[in-house]
């Protein structure tokens, strides 16, 4: 009687154990599933910053700051990771760590992506190409034959001085130049010589695309009263389409004379 109890004790604590080693396994593996299909894995992509983007732990601004990009740092983009939407409704952050290190993100509009594969700019073709800049969403998209080869945040004309709307062509290209004020001095509008890298003249009356040294963010709500952390409180533009250097080094280099752009609003 003694070794039955003996051996059904054994029985059911063997029972017990297997029982716990099972769910023991379960939380991790179900952990290890839930990572994997959390994050988008793309082919390696290049990109660069287009303001100060910080490098969190996480998707979203809860997560722990471990560093902070100067705008035009070049990134290397391992996935594109759904998270916190901070402006503009753009989701996406990008992973910028390899997949076997520890997590490090930045968000997706503090981004724009340069080229797939670690393989530079997409190249210039004689295909048809078109230039869309949206004034609601303060973006900028390049096509061609269809196909989007290029996007980045841009900056248009503060309220008074609006960008027009409508569909040109790049009549113009400077690299480098310098524009002067149409404005007098005294002018609320007036400003110094300029120093510009990349201009492309698209409408009769000094509408460009081109690069600005002195403003540091661009994208949603810049075109109004906006603060930026490098240069304080600033409007947006005179009615140009401002942009990173970066940017406008790839349009520049891009972008024959000719090319469509559509201002839409």
């Amino acid at each position: 009687m003694h070794g039955f109890k003996k051996t059904s004790y054994a029985i059911s604590f063997a029972m017990l154990l297997a029982l716990c080693l099972a769910f023991s396994i379960s939380p991790n593996s179900y952990a290890a599933t839930k990572s994997t299909t959390a994050v988008t894995a793309t082919s390696t992509q290049s990109g660069y910053t287009t303001g100060y983007a910080r490098v969190r732990t996480g998707t979203n601004t809860g997560s722990a700051i471990v560093a902070t990009d100067a705008p035009n740092t070049t990134v290397t983009i391992y996935a594109s990771v759904p998270g916190q939407v901070v402006w503009g409704g753009i989701s996406t952050w990008y992973r910028i760590s390899s997949l076997s290190s520890s997590p490090l993100y930045v968000y997706g509009g503090l981004v724009a992506i340069s080229s797939n594969g670690g393989g530079g700019s997409p190249p210039p073709s004689s295909g048809p190409k078109v230039i869309i800049v949206s004034l609601s969403q303060q973006w900028l998209y390049a096509y061609q034959n269809g196909q989007q080869v290029f996007n980045a945040p841009i900056m248009s004309g503060r309220p008074a001085l609006a960008t027009p709307t409508g569909t040109y062509h790049v009549f113009a290209k400077m690299s480098p130049t310098t524009f002067y004020s149409p404005w007098p001095y005294g002018s609320p509008y007036w400003y110094a010589p300029t120093h510009i890298n990349y201009a492309l003249e698209w409408g009769a009356g000094g509408y460009f695309l081109h690069d600005a040294w002195w403003h540091s963010v661009y994208g949603p709500g810049t075109n109004g009263w906006h603060y930026d952390p490098q240069f304080g409180w600033q409007w947006g533009t005179h009615g140009c389409v401002a942009m990173p250097i970066g940017t406008a080094a790839w349009l520049y280099n891009w972008a024959p004379i000719g090319t469509t752009v559509q201002i839409n609003p």
